[in-house]
């Protein structure tokens, strides 16, 4: 009796790399969003309608899993989780890194958003203090992929170079409407907003076991009170990085 072939991975999709297949290499692209095949972009509409289902599929499946788990969860787990094959993953996205930086740049963009909020709080101190707590609360402790991320893989990508460039855009708007405000010491730099809310979030993941979940609390209190004017006993030195360097820090 003849053995019957294995199905398709999905309807509709030609066949992609082989079941534990490396993918083959790609150029770069800062625009992540639109990573496609050649093939695809040939395709009827219906097809290419429903290879961008997938593609949707597959980043909101990796979202929750990264959340979930970190960025160690393999392709085969996210690809099950959003009801694809591993191989139309690999179309979708040729390599584990291109899957990862989609999720990171939907992630920064909602920072961003957020962050935008908060700039247009009527009460420029409740809106620097919001940056702290609500960037760290909701964004980093709940998402233990993008706390992985954002100290690396957020700030280096040179793909990222305009999402850094408008995060930063932001925490000016956030800083400045509180030292206008008299509510921040006027020495800082939005770059020092950047550094000091990693700084915070560090304590998110204490290698010290039993440590309480909300111990960066704590230390985000301590760096608020230290941006008060009063607590502007000495000169700041050294000088806030460069923005430029911020934004597109020197490649290896």
């Amino acid at each position: 009796m003849p053995t019957p072939s294995p199905p398709s991975a999905e309807p509709h999709e030609t066949a992609g790399p082989a079941a534990g297949e490396r993918p083959g290499p790609t150029a770069s692209t800062s625009n992540l969003s639109g990573i496609a095949t050649i093939e695809e972009s040939t395709q009827p509409a219906a097809l290419r309608a429903d290879a961008a289902r997938n593609r949707q599929r597959i980043v909101e499946a990796a979202a929750t899993a990264f959340a979930e788990r970190g960025l160690d969860v393999s392709t085969s787990e996210i690809a099950h989780e959003a009801g694809v094959g591993e191989a139309t993953l690999f179309r979708r996205f040729p390599t584990k890194q291109d899957l990862i930086d989609a999720v990171l740049e939907q992630k920064m963009s909602a920072s961003i958003e957020a962050m935008s909020e908060m700039a247009a709080d009527p009460d420029p101190a409740r809106g620097i203090e919001r940056f702290f707590f609500e960037t760290i609360g909701s964004k980093l402790q709940s998402d233990q992929g993008f706390f992985e991320a954002a100290g690396n893989r957020c700030m280096t990508n040179p793909a990222f170079e305009q999402l850094r460039a408008r995060s930063l855009d932001v925490m000016a708007v956030i800083l400045r409407r509180a030292q206008e405000a008299g509510v921040v010491r006027d020495d800082l730099q939005p770059q020092d907003l950047s550094f000091l809310l990693m700084a915070a979030a560090a304590a998110i993941r204490s290698p010290v076991p039993g440590v309480r979940a909300d111990l960066w609390e704590r230390y985000a209190r301590v760096i608020l009170d230290g941006l008060r004017p009063e607590c502007a006993m000495n000169k700041l030195q050294p000088s806030a990085p460069p923005r430029r360097l911020v934004i597109q820090p020197p490649q290896e």
